[in-house]
């Protein structure tokens, strides 16, 4: 059962225009996507009644009320001062969470004056006005925000509650797929010293586990789109992205041209008999003229002489007379035309100068753009560049998918194929680095000479914490690069890594179970080279809301997790259907991925939703296109 919530934004500016608001509809996408019902929104100036109106007014409607904005040093600022007479309980805690997660990402968290706390039985909290010191600050305790709820309205005892948690606690240690260490890092310690021994590796992940949405955002900020080129538009290929408006160099068509087979003629000549001059087909005008009185034999396609300003059709004539060479002399029009029928004038189809593709247009592979392009007179138009990425498997243990035996311990490299298969669908031009060892030298050596002629490299494998897992030193201490992210709380791909490398150059380091791999090549990599390629992308997309169908999943307490299915549009019940393809979502099952289409977003397991069924309503990321039945 999902909680209820409410998100007062507080802002003069906003009061006055909602549209300039971002942190009230971010706020709401988090909440929503973490199983709280968002039933109340408004927006208030920066003034303490309108602030305590509105909270007071929802406590007994909703669970949760965040509160956005006016948690600032200003005079104007007053949140905090409208909030704090209200409480029957303060959670100090809470507010420190906040701000302590915070300043790990920015040293400006300090100067918020974040703070929450209990009215009546609605737990209540303050953040930042910004969209993203907003969504950073509630993040850090989204977490546990359900349980604070549970607890806010357990009565005198909640004995039971925190006994339930623990064994929840207990049985996610166990089972080994999430754990609650998970979330600690060790900042600042080196992971993994080369040419250091196996005993001196860190014991604890160095990189701290950051949000889905997060780590999207560090990619998209550290990946540029690329220079535009002008592109032959016999070259031109699917998914390219148009740089620079294009216009019609040239009226179509640039004649007056005929729509049937049939004769040109002059209109107000009317039904009769008429004299054949001659004929114009596609390519050829054997008469540049028609008068009163005679026809030209046209076929579709053809220009129209001079003089003529209709078409009879060919199945509204009669022959009258031909010659020894069986070329008409006279025919007889049987039905009468006005002036115009069955012309195409000039630019009928396309006007000269009439936009053809806006700047950010997509080319598909349906071919009509590109053939309205050439029959305009464009001989080349400016597109964003083709992102070239290379792509590694690290490992001792893989085989090539072309081997004909595996020797004992082996398995077969289906990483790089498959991210090979995805980054070409994208667009992109590719290189095949093969399988690397887990060699520290061979790594960095084929990754540095990669990166010479690549815009950046796939990787899968050597990013977990086993003695032979090297990429992340590899990329740090010889390639002189910066990992922005080690970790990424969700399930599965907990390990993905995303570096960038000197000279705007980048590293997606991928798990490499199979179905991590591929998943988050989906969630980051993707996204990424779709920005490089000229697309407007700021979160992923598209994410729709669909009813789930299939075996009951079981939700993962610590991580939100994507699990594999297939979506299509339901003709009968007018709804979209997210299928899951296989019960068994493990992070080494490759065949997990086979046929589907779309990754089910499953929020954090919590108290009141431990379980998905068939016939829940769940929020699903489109990868591939949809099927419909």
């Amino acid at each position: 059962m999902s909680l209820t919530a409410g998100i007062l934004t507080v802002s003069d500016k906003c009061s006055k225009d909602p549209l300039q608001d971002t942190s009230g509809p971010a706020l709401r996408r988090l909440l929503e996507s973490n199983n709280f019902t968002v039933t109340q929104t408004l927006i208030v100036a920066d003034e303490k009644p309108q602030i305590a109106k509105a909270v007071t007014g929802w406590v007994d409607k909703c669970q949760l009320i965040v509160v956005s904005g006016g948690t600032g040093l200003s005079s104007g600022d007053v949140t905090v001062e409208a909030l704090d007479p209200l409480f029957t309980k303060k959670l100090p805690s809470l507010a420190i969470a906040m701000v302590m997660g915070s300043l790990k990402i920015t040293p400006m968290a300090a100067l918020s004056q974040v703070t929450a706390g209990i009215i009546n039985h609605s737990v209540v909290v303050a953040v930042p006005g910004s969209k993203k010191g907003s969504t950073e600050n509630l993040q850090q305790i989204l977490g546990v925000l359900p349980h604070a709820v549970a607890t806010a309205n357990a009565g005198r005892s909640t004995r039971h509650l925190h006994n339930q948690q623990q064994q929840q606690q207990q049985q996610v240690g166990l089972c080994g797929c999430s754990r609650v260490d998970d979330l600690e890092a060790t900042p600042g310690v080196v992971e993994k010293q080369l040419g250091g021994p196996v005993a001196g590796r860190a014991r604890k992940s160095p990189y701290q586990m950051v949000p889905v949405d997060k780590a999207l955002t560090f990619v998209l900020d550290n990946v540029q789109r690329l220079p535009a080129v002008n592109v032959q538009v016999n070259e031109i290929r699917p998914n390219m992205v148009v740089a620079a408006s294009v216009v019609a160099q040239e009226p179509v068509p640039a004649y007056p041209a005929s729509v049937m087979d049939g004769y040109a003629m002059v209109a107000s000549d009317g039904p009769g008999d008429y004299r054949v001059l001659g004929a114009s087909t596609a390519g050829s005008c054997e008469v540049s003229t028609v008068s009163s009185g005679c026809v030209v034999r046209v076929a579709t396609g053809a220009p129209i002489p001079s003089g003529a300003d209709a078409v009879v059709m060919v199945e509204d004539t009669q022959l009258l007379e031909a010659d020894s060479d069986g070329e008409e002399v006279r025919v007889r029009v049987l039905a009468p035309v006005s002036p115009g029928l069955h012309i195409r004038p000039v630019g009928y189809d396309v006007r000269q100068g009439v936009e053809l593709l806006a700047a950010g247009a997509v080319i598909s592979g349906v071919g009509g753009e590109v053939g309205t392009l050439a029959v305009s007179g464009n001989r080349e138009v400016m597109v964003y560049g083709t992102p070239r990425i290379a792509v590694m498997s690290s490992g001792d243990e893989l085989a090539d998918a072309s081997e004909k035996s595996l020797a004992e311990g082996q398995v077969r490299d289906s990483n790089r194929p498959a991210l090979l298969c995805a980054l070409r669908a994208l667009g992109c031009d590719t290189v095949d680095l093969g399988i690397v060892s887990d060699d520290p030298d061979k790594l960095a050596d084929t990754m540095a000479n990669a990166l010479k002629t690549c815009h950046g490299i796939v990787t899968s494998g050597g990013v977990s914490m086993g003695e032979r897992d090297w990429l992340r030193p590899v990329i740090e201490q010889r390639l002189q690069g910066k990992v922005v992210f080690g970790r990424v709380m969700m399930k599965p791909a907990k390990p993905t890594t995303f570096a960038t490398i000197p000279n705007n150059r980048f590293v997606f380091a991928l798990p490499g179970n199979p179905a991590s791999a591929v998943v988050a090549f989906h969630m980051f990599v993707a996204p990424a080279i779709r920005k490089m390629a000229g697309y407007q992308v700021d979160k992923l997309q598209p994410i729709i809301s669909a009813v789930l169908r299939g075996p009951e999943l079981v939700l993962d307490t610590v991580r939100p997790e994507y699990a594999r299915a297939r979506i299509c549009w339901n003709m009968g019940l007018q709804t979209w259907q997210a299928t899951v393809l296989d019960s068994r979502q493990q992070s080494s099952r490759m065949a997990s991925m086979a046929d589907a289409n779309a990754l089910i977003c499953l929020p954090i397991g919590s108290d009141h939703q431990r379980v998905v069924r068939d016939g829940d309503r769940v929020s699903v990321l489109v990868i591939a296109p949809p099927a419909f039945t």
